[in-house]
């Protein structure tokens, strides 16, 4: 038998050519020079929405570390840091309901604090409540707090937030302080953050609450946290809750609290906006710096594309390239954009006491966004294409 001939062996398909890359790795400084301007466009997109995250985490900072299943609120409540109060009765009237274990006064008020020794004054968020004869249960489910709360029996002491603003001390060693203008003695730390609901935050038993804030009346607190027993509804027993108590309160369950400070933080403030609004800026240049680099890309090779026209390549098909180029583009510059994300996140927590954080949602989401940015540009720069005349190559 013949050998077979070289005709009649079979040839391997022809392998797409990368234009695309190609076209990209051709001028690699000016590649270089272009995905660092998309590489600071993701930049600002990814601190402007770690910013915001941080909004979304101050408006959660407490409410999400109560420990309760449903929350009585006043009907003037409009966030925490504009509570009204409630009687403390209702919370005596909902412990009738056998599905409520146990009930539990919040005192919150907006303490001016003063460092004796550098005169700082700052102005931190105060959080009171009972402590319970022999119980060393914490309202707030802080790690730590429990084994300290001992401490915050003597009248006028308390417990700092680790995160609170450094310049705030104290800086003397025993921990002494002055609250609206009274001696206190800091006795312990834990560590909450309260972004920018103040500048930090305390915690203190309500004897102390009442000292501190001209005797404030214990029977009148500003939240009730509700806890359940063990397989209870709490949308069940919120409903019940309503039905028996006066409307002298509100009844919220804890997730509904904490949307009601998300829609204040996010909706209600200029902070909210600001963010929302630098997002959008760096999402509008990345797209404005993406279109021109694709624009002057396309300009300076279109012999080629017309040459590509001319071969049978359809429009869609020389589009497809230029949103290939995008992609490149993007994929590029988000990594740059990372790293620096990465590096400055931390600097930025530590400078500021922010809870900002780089959180794979927060990548995922800037990614999204960056392939969005960068799709838009390559539609809208593609247009050029039209003028990529196979005629006017001869």
């Amino acid at each position: 038998m013949s050998p077979a001939s070289a005709y009649d062996r079979p040839t391997d398909r022809a392998r797409p050519v990368p234009f695309a890359l190609q076209l990209l790795l051709h001028k690699k400084t000016r590649t270089a020079v272009a995905a660092a301007g998309i590489g600071f466009a993701i930049l600002v997109m990814f601190v402007q929405v770690g910013f915001y995250g941080a909004v979304v985490n101050t408006a959660l900072a407490v409410s999400a570390r109560f420990d309760a299943d449903i929350v009585l609120i006043s009907p003037r409540f409009a966030h925490l840091g504009a509570t009204g109060t409630i009687p403390a009765g209702r919370l005596y009237q909902a412990q009738s309901n056998p599905e409520v274990a146990a009930t539990v006064p919040i005192f919150i008020r907006y303490a001016d604090w003063r460092d004796p020794e550098t005169s700082a004054r700052c102005r931190l968020f105060a959080i009171g409540f009972p402590l319970g004869a022999g119980s060393n249960a914490s309202p707030l489910l802080l790690p730590g707090v429990e084994r300290q709360l001992k401490r915050l029996k003597p009248t006028n002491t308390l417990l700092l937030d680790e995160m609170t603003r450094t310049r705030c001390g104290p800086v003397d060693p025993s921990g002494r302080v002055e609250v609206r203008d009274l001696s206190a003695q800091v006795v312990g730390d834990f560590t909450m953050g309260v972004g920018f609901l103040a500048d930090g935050a305390i915690l203190m038993s309500d004897d102390s609450f009442s000292n501190f804030f001209d005797n404030h009346r214990l029977d009148q607190p500003q939240l009730g946290l509700v806890q359940l027993t063990p397989g209870s509804d709490p949308d069940e027993v919120a409903d019940a809750l309503r039905e028996s108590l006066p409307r002298d309160v509100r009844v919220v369950t804890r997730e509904e609290l904490n949307e009601v400070q998300t829609r204040h933080w996010v909706e209600n403030t200029a902070v909210g906006d600001i963010f929302g609004m630098g997002t959008l800026a760096g999402f509008l240049v990345g797209v404005v710096v993406l279109f021109q680099i694709l624009s002057t890309d396309i300009r300076n090779h279109l012999p080629l594309y017309a040459t590509l026209r001319a071969m049978g390549y359809t429009d869609r098909k020389l589009t497809l390239y230029v949103l290939e180029q995008a992609w490149i583009y993007a994929l590029l510059g988000f990594g740059p954009a990372l790293f620096a994300s990465l590096v400055a996140f931390p600097l930025i927590q530590g400078a500021t006491n922010l809870p900002i954080f780089i959180t794979p949602t927060l990548v995922v989401g800037i990614l999204f966004l960056s392939l969005i940015m960068c799709t838009a540009s390559a539609f809208a720069s593609s247009r050029r294409l039209r003028r990529a005349d196979p005629a006017e190559l001869f």
